[in-house]
């Protein structure tokens, strides 16, 4: 069914989405949502289909060029997404999720990045499996190392979700099609993590990029269990995060345990992600939490990258609504209408719901803690 992507990258003009999308080599990068990348939602046709469970990760590239900068790249992934959705005739975008040079993370096909979401990238292997798409053209050139630490780390947690050891092997049964090496029926043993030209008759994804697949495996395995609770609360001892988090009750409190180690977001912001919120501290700001409602709709709108910025202060309970301050405006959920209002520079505008499968997901929460106990 997929086969390799041919589609033209010619610079555009400065880009009306990279505000969301464009990040520095080397800076911290969230998953970029389909609204970040600027999926134009009227082309896309049918709902997502769903399976029961994601059993493998599979690695494409785009077969495009390598010469681009970071501000190019959600232009490519909305080329890509055109030449599939309308020229190919799949309706959306065929991969579960693409990854730059630069190492920014966009989300693929619509239906959630944490669902076991059918794709078209496979041809005869689409069912119970995630891909990944590499930007670039590997036939010669090898990925960055950047690209590959995302598309291991990315893998490794998307597989987590369902279990699955990046290391180990699989038996999927091949639904056949012109474009597969096995016809209907079979059942050939894969790696959980392994290529499109494996199960296709095409070179994807290039013999370079080939080359680095037991690579990824290494750093998806690194990626398979979370570091452990106790470990990463005692990581936090010290800082002004974890002050917040006890003065909050602790494990027991409204966040509960930490889910993360303590990450950098941008040159001097940091974070921990708990069960049920996360913690923001900034030299400016100090340490804030975020939960519930008024956490996802920040999320929804970009974290501490967004319009609001950071927040400034914790949630304020007043009768109607919750109120949280930001740099840039105030979130405020309103009791009765379960809603959350969005107000900057004067104007009041409702945060919609979260995409399906939840707000973006940050890559940093894919780190594993180096180290934790000091």
């Amino acid at each position: 069914m997929a086969t390799d992507v041919l589609v033209s990258t010619a610079r555009a003009p400065a880009d009306p989405y990279l505000s969301v999308a464009a990040m520095a080599p080397g800076q911290p990068i969230n998953i970029i949502s389909r609204a970040g990348w600027g999926a134009d939602e009227s082309i896309r046709r049918g709902g997502p289909l769903c399976g029961n469970g994601i059993r493998a990760g599979i690695v494409h590239h785009s077969a495009t060029g390598n010469d681009y900068a970071p501000t190019d790249s959600a232009a490519i992934v909305r080329s890509i997404y055109v030449y599939h959705a309308l020229t190919e005739g799949w309706g959306d975008i065929g991969y579960n999720a693409l990854v730059d040079k630069y190492g920014q993370v966009f989300e693929g096909r619509f239906g959630g990045i944490t669902k076991p979401v059918q794709g078209v990238h496979t041809g005869g292997f689409n069912t119970d499996t995630w891909a990944v798409c590499m930007i670039g053209d590997f036939s010669q050139a090898p990925p960055t190392p950047e690209q590959l630490r995302a598309v291991g780390q990315l893998l490794g947690w998307r597989l987590a979700l369902d279990t699955v050891d990046p290391k180990g092997t699989v038996a999927l049964t091949s639904a056949g099609g012109p474009n597969t090496r096995f016809p209907r029926g079979a059942t050939p043993t894969l790696p959980s993590i392994f290529a499109h030209r494996d199960v296709g008759e095409t070179v994807c994804p290039g013999n370079a990029g080939y080359a680095f697949m037991e690579r990824i495996r290494d750093i998806a395995a690194r990626f398979k269990q979370p570091p452990n609770t106790q470990d990463l609360a005692e990581s936090l001892r010290g800082g002004a995060i974890r002050d917040r988090w006890q003065a909050m009750g602790g494990m027991s409190g409204k966040l509960g345990a930490p889910t993360s180690p303590e990450a950098p977001s941008g040159d001097s912001t940091r974070y921990v992600i708990f069960a049920n919120g996360a913690i923001y501290w900034s030299p400016a700001t100090g340490a804030q939490p975020l939960t519930g409602r008024i956490y996802e709709a920040w999320a929804t709108l970009g974290y501490d990258r967004g319009p609001l910025g950071l927040p400034t202060s914790a949630e304020i309970d007043e009768p109607a609504w919750i109120v949280q301050n930001f740099q840039h405006g105030t979130l405020n959920f309103d009791r009765q209408t379960s809603t959350v209002m969005a107000v900057m520079d004067g104007v009041a505008s409702v945060v919609p719901p979260p995409p399906v499968g939840g707000p973006p997901v940050q890559l940093e929460r894919f780190s594993a803690a180096r180290n934790p106990v000091v």
